[in-house]
């Protein structure tokens, strides 16, 4: 009996949060579960580009974990809103205050005391709370670690509010404490009582903007440090039973990009520190834009791309990884809703013609992460209601939807970097085919189509490098070979271009090669393909 596709069918969802079904049942592990699971691997950080996997991966190590010892960390509810709209951080960014330490101790409280309603959720009655607090106390040898002592005895009454409110609670204690330093309120900041022109004025102003940083730097975080040794010593000391938290969508519901950059590296840093604690592991994912966006907009020492690989897990897949994904969904799939019958791919694609094996031509239009192909092979499956099996036409019907979806998605995803990335691809459709030599890209580059780009490109892009070359050209000086290695830098960054030195037939692409090539890098290039993704999308036709 042959089986007929209904409609609404799919092998899965494209968020991992609304994809529950298939995750518990075909979760593919490419080897990245037991370098996370294992504390004395130092990888924390689970990098990659959206939809390769990283929400997935925590969700998996949450559902498969004891419960008793992991927890998922809403950070929304937790405390970002709160944070988002402190009138008191939007006071000190206004005054150039460097919060780096202030964002440290808050993710480090936090960090701590997650941890501690992990390793004790019965701890409903002060009583025992107190009992704990004074059992440290007693196994405290080093007479440095007495303030561990005092700050978790200072803490001890708000441990069982939400911690949304110990946050509420930091700040307003640090808004007191600025108050009292400089006699001035944050009000009269908002209401420009310090802004006047005048000279007294911005001494006035200055000398305040001193003392805010001082009361900033004050912050208790070595009384914090001395909390995470003596947990290490004394609390999290059963190497048999590992603790984590997880965090995660931290590219998500944010209206200020510096708290989200200022927090984001603060929570680097804490992952880091957080290693004293031998037995427990904090498990964070990340979006490689935002960490670049981040490493951009924080360069210091010990802050650097380099220095941090140590603790970054760089999602990626094979094709066999990706081929199991997909077979274990279609057979899931099948088996629930049609036949008991083992299928897989080749069950219900057809068979190869000129354009090759259908496998290989959704792959390569893939970057190979699973969202892509989910994607694709849900509209290939859109395409084919009341059908036994999928044909050709439905499959390149398919990829017209998909190209354009996945363009879309390209601009969403490298807004924070390129905004005006949507602005610039075009140039690439007047190529009119997927491969060339850098010179026929610089010739099509005319000087009339780089004044049309740089007019339809809406102002207020200053940070975004694209448009400043674009602007530079125009208003400075017309180095075209500096603003086609910088736009090369930037379609390779993103996946548009695969770029080649010697020879058409070999390309280096961003998610499978080098993730970035610099402007110098980029002179080199000889050859340009555009990825197949986005040649429907860009009406580039592939021969």
């Amino acid at each position: 009996m042959q089986v007929v596709i209904r409609p609404n069918t799919n092998i899965g969802e494209l968020d991992a949060e609304s994809d529950n079904r298939f995750l518990s049942e075909c979760f593919v592990d490419n080897g990245l579960i037991e370098v996370l699971y294992d504390v004395e691997e130092v990888k924390s950080i689970v990098l990659g580009r959206t939809g390769s996997g990283k929400t997935a991966t925590l969700m998996h190590i949450e559902s498969e974990s004891n419960k008793n010892r992991v927890k998922l960390i809403d950070l929304e509810n937790l405390f970002l809103n709160y944070i988002d709209n402190s009138n008191i951080i939007k006071f000190l960014q206004q005054n150039d205050i460097n919060l780096d330490i202030f964002y440290r101790y808050l993710w480090r409280h936090i960090l701590t005391i997650e941890f501690l309603k992990l390793k004790y959720p019965d701890w409903s009655e002060s009583k025992k709370l107190a009992n704990f607090i004074s059992e440290i106390y007693q196994s405290i040898t080093k007479p440095n670690q007495k303030i561990a002592y005092e700050y978790l005895k200072n803490w001890s009454d708000k441990y069982w509010i939400e911690t949304e409110e110990n946050v509420k609670e930091i700040m307003e204690n640090l808004t007191q404490n600025i108050q009292a330093e400089t006699g001035v309120s944050v009000h009269d900041f908002f209401n420009g009582k310090l802004n006047s022109s005048s000279e007294n004025a911005k001494e006035v102003k200055t000398e305040v903007q001193k003392r805010v940083q001082a009361v900033v730097d004050k912050i208790q975080i070595s009384e914090l440090s001395k909390v995470v040794e003596v947990l290490n010593e004394h609390v999290f000391s059963d190497r048999q039973n590992p603790y984590y938290l997880l965090i995660d969508k931290l590219d998500e519901n944010w209206t200020s990009p510096e708290i989200r950059h200022g927090l984001i590296k603060a929570l680097i840093e804490e992952i880091k520190f957080f290693r004293k604690i031998r037995n427990v592991k904090i498990l964070a994912s990340l979006r490689v834009d935002l960490f670049l966006k981040t490493i951009e907009q924080s360069r210091s020492a010990g802050f650097q791309e380099d220095k941090l690989q140590s603790i970054i897990y760089k999602v990626k897949w094979s094709e066999k990884d990706l081929k199991d994904i997909v077979n274990k969904r279609i057979s899931y799939l099948y088996k629930s809703k049609y036949t008991k019958e083992n299928v897989c791919f080749e069950d219900i694609f057809p068979s190869p013609n000129r354009k090759g094996e259908a496998w290989n031509y959704i792959l390569q239009r893939t970057f190979w992460r699973p969202r892509d192909i989910l994607q694709f092979i849900n509209y290939c499956l859109e395409n084919s209601v009341n059908k036994v099996s999928i044909d050709w036409g439905a499959i390149q019907d398919a990829e017209k939807i998909y190209s354009r979806e996945r363009l879309r998605s390209l601009y969403e995803e490298w807004h924070d970097i390129y905004p005006s990335l949507e602005y610039i691809v075009p140039i690439i459709s007047d190529m009119q085919k997927i491969e060339f030599s850098i010179d026929e890209f610089r010739e099509n580059l005319s000087d009339e189509m780089i004044l049309k780009v740089s007019i339809d490109i809406q102002n207020g892009y200053s940070f975004d490098p694209l448009y400043q070359a674009f602007r530079n050209y125009l208003d400075e000086s017309p180095d075209k070979e500096n603003l086609v290695n910088i736009i090369l830098s930037c379609f390779y960054q993103v996946g548009l271009f695969g770029l080649s030195e010697k020879y058409s037939d070999s390309y280096d692409w961003s998610f499978k090669d080098i993730p970035y090539k610099s402007k110098m890098e980029c002179g080199k290039t000889n050859y340009i393909k555009v990825h197949k993704m986005f040649c429907s999308a860009l009406h580039i036709y592939i021969e």
